[in-house]
């Protein structure tokens, strides 16, 4: 008995060990670009939904360095297809999502996710992996500010309190849970840029495929109808923050690589995807990226000549794109054009959020509030309309417990990046930047999945404060 008691563990360990050994390796993020990609065009988003939720269930109980779940929190970015879409451009909103069968199997995914993230924060508590740090009290802080957003203010309603909870949960809870368990070294900083590119691989060939096979995509006047640009996860704005969110893990993997002019070539490629995208934010953010990231690559690769090259090549190619095609150029610049100073109604809603301060300046006025000005191209009632930019979302949401907690937050993370200068450490925070001045033209750091990733990549930021790694 005890003999085969004794094989049953050992094949249990052995097990355990074999799936904890391929999510390790670099090859994960590939793995679930594969499964991702594919469900997404066979429209199984359920298989997607598990498959994330089993990964990230595995790896906060079995795996002490918690640091694949970016693989994870990536990707759950963009496993809605578009036949299933529940949101307003999927035009489906209550065919699939909404079936009690999907809803219960969803639920019980997340709260499977979830109870594994608690209990990782529980554990890594009693056994002091976590520690505490300025960041950690700022973000207390924040969160209590958020959780309070519109309280006393007309029109106040329990969802209030429900989305700030949630909200304080992914950027207070989700930072606890991976500064605890995440273990810094060139393996993990590794790991993340493979896994923003291997996410990268996959929008680059569903934005191609829109390209080829959207139909009313392209005008018939030479231009492209960027409503039409939309997936089943997002649209135009959703697919540019990803782009450029990736690039600065093309730059950093340029470094690291004998042939890293590869990475460069595909730094290129990724500010042309996220020109495709036509975002306007991810056109003007990307190319503000695009140029820390060259100039990084310029000043840290020995191989100059090469990365010099391709950037000269790089621009002589676009004079002659933009000559060569005047004419779709124009058409295109005229539709980027079209309401640009008023960025669409951006100043409108920024006119709101200043009167909502001004009307709610302690606890703001709430989350949830009709804003005509803001499409609203989610479409899930749980998601509230806002207020495209994150300093006036939290004047007007929050009022002064938000924004003051946020501001401090801000000082912590800057000053925290400044503690230790290294390459490693300037990826993690051009990530992090590149996704806050998206967030000064939209609303992406309040969409959730975001927030997700913002909270991991934050995490890392601090617990790499006292690391040595390569100088920068």
């Amino acid at each position: 008995m005890n003999t085969v008691e004794s094989k049953r563990k050992l094949n249990w360990q052995k097990a355990l060990d074999t799936v904890r050994g391929v999510i390790s390796s670099l090859y994960f993020p590939f793995i679930t670009a594969a499964v991702t990609l594919a469900c997404y065009y066979l429209a199984w988003d359920m298989v997607t939904i598990w498959y994330m939720a089993l990964c990230g269930t595995f790896i906060l109980i079995f795996m002490k360095d918690t640091s694949p779940l970016i693989t994870v929190f990536l990707f759950m970015n963009i496993m809605i297809s578009m036949e299933n879409s529940p949101t307003l451009i999927g035009g489906n909103p209550d065919e699939y999502y909404f079936q009690t069968a999907i809803l219960a199997q969803i639920g019980v995914a997340i709260g499977l996710f979830a109870c594994a993230g608690i209990y990782r924060m529980v554990t890594d508590i009693r056994a002091r992996r976590f520690k505490v740090s300025p960041t950690f009290f700022g973000l207390c802080a924040f969160a209590v500010g958020i959780m309070f957003n519109g309280l006393f203010s007309e029109g106040y309603t329990p969802m209030n309190a429900v989305y700030g909870f949630f909200m304080a949960f992914l950027f207070l809870g989700l930072f606890v849970i991976c500064s605890g368990s995440i273990t810094i070294n060139p393996r993990t900083y590794e790991r993340i840029a493979w896994s923003f590119i291997a996410l990268s691989l996959c929008l680059i060939i569903e934005l191609a495929v829109a390209y080829g096979t959207y139909e009313g995509l392209w005008l018939e006047s030479g231009g492209i109808d960027r409503d039409k640009l939309y997936f089943g996860w997002g649209m135009y704005n959703t697919i540019g923050m990803l782009f450029v969110i990736s690039m600065p893990s093309a730059a950093y993997l340029a470094q690291k690589y004998r042939h890293g002019f590869i990475f460069t070539i595909y730094l290129v490629a990724l500010v042309l995807c996220a020109f495709l995208s036509m975002s306007r934010q991810s056109m003007l953010c990307g190319a503000v990226v695009f140029v820390i990231c060259a100039v990084w690559i310029m000043i840290k690769c020995p191989q100059k000549w090469v990365n010099g090259g391709i950037f000269v090549a790089t621009a002589v190619a676009a004079v002659i794109a933009l000559v060569v095609n005047r004419a779709f150029v124009d058409e295109v610049f005229a539709m980027l054009t079209e309401n640009f100073f008023s960025g669409s109604g951006r100043t409108t809603l920024y006119e709101k959020a200043l009167a909502a301060f001004m009307e709610y300046p302690v606890f703001g006025s709430g989350f949830y509030h009709d804003l005509s000005e803001d499409p609203g191209f989610v479409g899930l009632p749980i998601i509230p309309d806002m207020y495209h930019n994150t300093v006036f979302e939290l004047m007007a949401v929050g009022g002064l417990f938000a924004i003051v907690p946020y501001v401090i937050h801000r000082i912590h993370t800057v000053i925290s990046f400044v503690k230790n200068h290294s390459q490693d450490r300037f990826f993690v925070g051009l990530t992090i930047f590149a996704l806050l001045i998206l967030s000064l033209l939209d609303n992406h750091i309040f969409y959730i999945l975001p927030t997700i990733v913002y909270s991991f990549m934050t995490a890392v930021l601090i617990n790499s404060e006292k690391s040595r790694s390569s100088a920068a």
